[in-house]
């Protein structure tokens, strides 16, 4: 009788152990990332383009992409999660969603937040061979935060993408 008690909660306890390990390999998105399931290339959370805005910069990017397989993606949001900084948010938005392919991590992704009235061009390591952090830095600067200013949160970034995408060539 004891061993057979014994036995089962050997059992047990080895099948509890076998379960904690799926579950471990299981990804978890920490909830402040927004989900992009079907892998939108602009994703407006904060309503900053009209539908005929935000189909433009959709058609230019997949455009790109067919023609270098680099990939870019847009993300507005209303306000950043308290203090994140918009850049390190950007990348792990970027990482998630799987911006760029594996091989040549060749993916860029512009994030605004609009209530916080920030922007970060954040870049994967194969990307920022050729576009620089100072470059973004000067697309944002000169060309971004102009437009958007005026309120012009589309000319802003199909500029800028105009300017990324001549670098990236």
């Amino acid at each position: 009788m004891r061993f057979k008690f014994a036995f089962q909660i050997t059992l047990v306890f080895f099948l509890f152990l076998n379960c904690k390990e799926k579950q471990a390999d299981v990804e978890t998105i920490p909830s402040y990332i927004p989900l992009n399931a079907s892998q939108k290339r602009v994703v407006d959370l904060a309503n900053l383009f009209s539908n005929v805005e935000s189909d433009s910069l959709t058609y230019k990017i997949i455009g790109y992409e067919k023609r270098t397989t680099n990939q870019i993606a847009i993300l507005t949001i209303d306000s950043l999660p308290n203090t994140t900084n918009i850049q390190k948010f950007g990348t792990e938005v970027g990482q998630k969603w799987g911006v760029g392919t594996k091989e040549k991590n060749n993916g860029l992704l512009i994030t605004i937040s609009n209530y916080d009235r920030k922007v970060a061009i954040s870049t994967g390591s194969g990307t920022e061979q050729t576009i620089s952090d100072y470059d973004c830095k000067v697309i944002i600067d000169n060309i971004m935060i102009p437009e958007f200013k005026a309120r012009n949160y589309y000319d802003g970034v199909t500029k800028a993408l105009d300017s990324l995408i001549m670098l990236w060539d």
